[in-house]
């Protein structure tokens, strides 16, 4: 049987909510839960952890099933506010974890996220429509990737915004002009 990307996003979630550690779903999964179906191959979480909690992460995924860096990284990257990479073993679909940042938007969109049904037997957690939208901003404005724009404009069509929290928060992070280019599409 080949794994995709919610099966493994199901397993890594288990994983975590077995030992109380608190995520979301961001990236490509999380915008076609709102928008529209593309193809993805990773998994993009946003994950927090303590550096006292990296060696528990670690131990959760042992290396038959998962490569994860060494505990000392994980600790690293949490002190930094940053990020490393899982690794399923069998199917090669990379999850990155992305560690929750301290700033007034970060702790903002954790407390917004929600359950959310993936699966008819898998429920998990997933940033709320508008913060995905920032966050495709953003990304945006990085690189300018179209991609980004298109995922945008799928989740504005199927999905019912929360304008006012959308409009305050493109103002605040300075991202009207990506905001003009995706509405233009």
């Amino acid at each position: 049987m080949t794994l995709g990307p919610l099966d493994v996003l199901k397993d890594v979630v288990q994983r975590f909510e077995n030992t109380e550690i608190e995520y979301f779903l961001v990236g490509s999964l999380a915008s076609m839960y709102y928008g529209r179906p593309r193809f993805t191959n990773d998994v993009d979480l946003v994950v927090k952890i303590n550096a006292c909690q990296a060696f528990t992460f670690e131990n959760l995924f042992d290396l038959e099933d998962y490569y994860c860096p060494p505990h000392e990284i994980i600790s690293d990257e949490v002190l930094r506010g940053g990020s490393f990479n899982l690794i399923h073993q069998a199917s090669g679909i990379k999850i990155d974890i992305v560690l929750l940042k301290k700033s007034v938007f970060y702790q903002t969109e954790f407390s917004r996220r929600r359950k959310v049904q993936l699966l008819p037997d898998f429920t998990a957690y997933i940033a709320s429509p508008e913060d995905i939208i920032i966050k495709k901003l953003d990304f945006y404005r990085e690189g300018e990737s179209e991609k980004h724009l298109i995922d945008i404009r799928g989740i504005v069509l199927e999905t019912e915004i929360d304008k006012t929290y959308l409009n305050e928060w493109i103002v605040k992070l300075g991202l009207t002009e990506e905001w003009k280019k995706a509405e233009q599409g």
